[in-house]
């Protein structure tokens, strides 16, 4: 693959790749749920080659001047800096590199000022993004209202994705990292022992090698269920200092398990005889059972630009049982007119439901 300013004709593949995993752990850490295992596979990362040190520094003035010093110390990141400094792997590739004939000799940073800078980094990523995780990562797959998609990804792996939905993906030769912002996706993964797969969503990390889930994810709540082999699944949402008795923060699932993970409500945990109305989706079919009428209506706003919308909190919570186009919301306005409680009028952009006077 040739680019029109290298005077070689070639991409630099090894700077490539220290570039995207420095985006990525730039993503991680930065999340204020970053776990400890996480931090020591960063610290892996980092010490595995100098040139990862240099990339990861190098995106520090990208955030530098938003910075804020005395929000987050930096003793926890300068820490794995110091102990990466120590490093034989680092050692060698720096002298390997003085030393390669006809090369020049990379920039290397004193390891004072690295410390430092990669603390402001974090920080200032921190202060810039309220997501789960930076838009830095590689790249970005939506989808409009009533449309989908699939997606085959780099390691072969394959999305179905929904409607009004959003996702970014990041691959490495160590990494594969999914961001689910929005909407819902169907993954299968491709079986790779030595790279997980991780999808991340506001409420919840999922970790997989070879198997098949559904996520659906808002803003109120993320849903995984389990469609083949078996995943496991981080609570990411903090739990209060004050519950006596708090919800395990990981779990293991298999096929027909169900996991609902909320910041407002317990965890719930089920087991589905059948996952066909989890997927009707592909077939924009919409099956509901004892489903609240509010999540009825915002299931049928992916696919269509009219809006259902429900004044009254007691009509919203009423529960409904049917199967439904996805794309005709006009089949559940029909519905709640045959309700003599409630009352349903045209609006310009779809419907207004509320009680009958």
């Amino acid at each position: 693959m040739r680019r029109g300013n290298d005077p070689k004709g070639f991409i630099d593949r090894d700077a490539e790749h220290a570039a995207r995993g420095a985006a990525h752990w730039l993503a991680v850490l930065s999340d204020e749920h970053c776990t400890e295992a996480e931090r020591r596979e960063f610290f892996e990362w980092l010490r595995s080659s100098t040139r990862n040190v240099d990339e990861f520094l190098r995106l520090s003035t990208l955030v530098r001047s938003a910075s804020n010093p005395e929000v987050w110390p930096n003793e926890s990141i300068e820490s794995l800096v110091a102990a990466a400094r120590n490093s034989s792997n680092v050692t060698e590739l720096q002298r390997a590199d003085e030393q390669e004939p006809g090369r020049s000799p990379r920039r290397f940073i004193p390891w004072a000022l690295a410390a430092s800078l990669v603390g402001i980094l974090v920080l200032g990523a921190a202060l810039l993004t309220q997501a789960p995780m930076t838009s830095w990562l590689e790249t970005t797959y939506t989808t409009r209202i009533g449309e989908q998609r699939s997606i085959t990804l780099e390691d072969g792996s394959l999305v179905q994705l929904n409607s009004r939905s959003q996702l970014r993906t990041q691959f490495t030769d160590s990494v594969r990292a999914v961001e689910l912002d929005e909407g819902e996706a169907i993954f299968r993964v491709a079986r790779d022992p030595s790279r997980p797969f991780r999808v991340r969503t506001r409420a919840m990390e999922i970790v997989a090698l070879g198997t098949a889930f559904n996520v659906n994810a808002d803003e109120m709540r993320t849903v995984v269920t389990v469609l083949e082999g078996r995943i496991k699944v981080q609570n990411r949402i903090e739990v209060p200092q004050n519950v006596a008795s708090p919800t395990p923060r990981e779990f293991e699932l298999a096929v027909g398990e169900q996991l609902i993970v909320s910041p407002t409500h317990p965890v719930v945990r089920v087991s589905l005889a059948d996952v066909e109305k989890v997927t009707s989706w592909t077939e924009r079919r919409l099956i509901f059972e004892n489903t609240p009428l509010a999540d009825a209506a915002r299931e049928f706003a992916r696919y269509s630009p009219r809006e259902i919308r429900i004044e009254d909190p007691q009509i919203a919570a009423r529960q409904i049982s049917g199967v439904f186009d996805a794309t005709d919301p006009a089949s559940l306005v029909e519905f709640l007119k045959q309700d003599a409680t409630a009352e349903v009028l045209p609006h310009e952009d779809g419907w207004v439901v509320r009680s009958r006077r």
